[in-house]
């Protein structure tokens, strides 16, 4: 038995969801389904009901909700501004489409798909900045500095569009920044992982803890896995790791301590803390640890993407998927930090996104009545034939007879016994009772079912072999993933996809050329049959 909080589904989409929002409040919610459709929900009566939708030209990389607007953000025209009514009230074409939104007190930050900045003011008018940005790869706000991280490791903070601080680049050979964060003070969080200089050497993970304001290095210190995600905690922030693992970073004047949180079985997706819950995703399942110590889960079917909670953790939202084509969309569910915890068996955890098939129960007087809607389609001369006819002899029970000689005076039995029957009597009666065996299979299915069934055989995944490069000038290397060598003997494989070590999907072909920034990378292949079996394999490329 374990804790858990009750779930129930919010909302049930047609198309994967690839954004969502939640109002501090609760009171407002939106998400965005693959085919760019977003859909705006508002509380009635206590219930978070869907009011309108608009359709977006491309797919929706991120909404925001601010006020009664809405910030849309898609991959091919750009930035666009709704009330809650979805009506559009302003909309800003930008080149190669949106990649990444962010929230600043005054500005809205967006990257586009060539990794270049731009910055808006909430009414749509564009912000000038003192210097291209360019290569930007992770973005967040801490207080009213937008932080950038580029793909040569070079991290900067920017006020209104104005660089003030930078961070060079650590390494001879680079490095890769892994996460952006803050703690309680608003200090800036980042995780690094350094590139060994001579082979054989093992990498570097650290976690940097910077000053902004005093533009300054607080502490510095070795990690034992890739921090991807720092968001702040009571006492200081809380870590989630590559190895599944959340700690919280302890800060005091003189010491920087970690104490261990919440144990996941992958890398961690998302962090949230509210009302002293601090709460993580990870595949299949949302990990939560309450003030008080008492631990719980909920399931998922595949990775919860997307987690939302309103400020005082009465509404939490979340959503993913499981990467399967062959299932229907996973519902986004929805629970709330304040309620109790229950126990429940392991197996009970996924119900709520299980469907059941509702009985209708019919009383007596419906079950036994006569129906006579469907006189109306018959003649009085075929109503008499159907109410005069009677069940026809069918079946073994007619063969039988025949096959026992119940023929009548036809029948004699000879002096030795024997029977004396009229064979072309005999076989007229057999063909009748065949005849009227309605139920007796076709030839073609009669051959289906004799047809022997093979084993199926699960496909085999190939990711091809680890490489190490050379980067580029640019810090960069561009790198064939290349799949073809796959396999399965009964030829029926249908869906293709490659992951990177965070869980995200970068493409879905069998073969895919990329742009990597110099560093490690792990990226793990999965491919399915039509019947739903599935295998993978996974390589390491090292960029230098």
């Amino acid at each position: 038995m374990l804790s858990t909080h009750s779930v129930h589904i919010a909302f049930q989409p047609e198309a994967k969801v690839s954004a969502l929002a939640l109002s501090m409040s609760g009171d407002v919610a939106v998400w965005a389904e693959g085919d760019g459709k977003l859909f705006i929900a508002q509380k009635t009566e206590g219930i978070l009901t869907p009011s309108t939708s608009w359709q977006a030209p491309a797919l929706i990389r991120k909404a925001i909700l601010r006020g009664n607007q809405v910030f849309v953000l898609d991959d091919e025209y750009g930035l666009t501004c709704l009330d809650l009514k979805g009506n559009v009230l302003w909309q800003i074409e930008i080149g190669a489409g949106g990649f990444a939104l962010q929230q600043l007190p005054t500005q809205l930050a967006v990257i586009d798909g060539l990794g270049r900045l731009h910055l808006f003011d909430y009414d749509g008018t564009s912000v000038d900045l003192n210097e291209e940005y360019t290569e930007v790869l992770r973005s967040t706000a801490i207080g009213d500095y937008l932080i950038l991280a580029h793909e040569n490791g070079l991290i900067q903070a920017l006020q209104n569009g104005h660089t003030v601080w930078s961070r060079p680049t650590r390494g001879e050979t680079g490095e890769s920044i892994t996460c952006l964060g803050s703690d309680v003070s608003q200090n800036l969080i980042i995780g690094r992982e350094g590139y060994a200089l001579v082979s054989g050497d093992e990498e570097v993970l650290e976690i940097e803890i910077w000053d902004i304001k005093q533009q300054v290095l607080v502490h510095r210190d070795d990690l034992n896995s890739r921090l991807l995600h720092a968001i702040p905690s009571e006492n200081g922030l809380y870590c989630g790791f590559d190895d599944g693992q959340v700690s919280e970073y302890l800060v005091s004047k003189s010491s920087y301590t970690f104490e261990h949180r919440i144990s996941c079985s992958y890398p961690i997706q998302n962090l949230l803390f509210r009302n002293g819950c601090i709460t993580a995703t990870s595949w299949f399942y949302i990990w939560g640890l309450n003030a008080n110590g008492d631990e719980w889960k909920l399931e998922h079917q595949g990775m919860p993407h997307f987690l939302e909670a309103s400020q005082d953790g009465s509404v939490c939202l979340f959503a993913g998927e499981d990467q399967n084509d062959w299932t229907e969309v996973e519902p986004i569910g929805l629970f709330s930090f304040n309620e109790e915890l229950f126990e429940a068996d392991a197996s009970e955890l996924m119900l709520w996104f299980e469907k059941t098939e509702e009985t209708l129960e019919l009383s007596a007087e419906e079950i036994y009545r006569e129906d006579d809607e469907m006189n109306a389609f018959f003649s009085e001369e075929e109503l008499n034939s159907m109410q005069n006819s009677q069940p026809a002899d069918v079946g073994l029970d007619a063969l039988h007879s025949a096959l026992e000689g119940d023929f009548g005076e036809s029948q004699q039995a000879t002096e030795d016994g024997t029977l004396d029957i009229d064979s072309e009597e005999l076989l007229a009666q057999l063909d009748d009772a065949i005849t009227k065996m309605a139920l007796l299979p076709s030839e073609d299915l009669m051959d289906e079912l004799k047809t022997e069934i093979g084993e199926t055989i699960v496909p085999r995944a190939v990711s091809g072999e680890d490489q190490h490069l050379k980067a580029d000038a640019d810090g960069s290397a561009i790198v064939t993933l290349d799949g073809s060598d796959s396999f399965d003997p009964q030829e029926r494989i249908q869906t293709w996809s490659w992951i990177e070590s965070s869980g995200k999907e970068i493409a879905s072909s069998a073969k895919v050329r990329v742009r990597i920034s110099r560093g490690s990378h792990s990226f793990e292949l999965r491919i399915c049959d039509r019947d739903g079996q599935w295998s993978s394999d996974s390589l390491h490329i090292l960029i230098e």
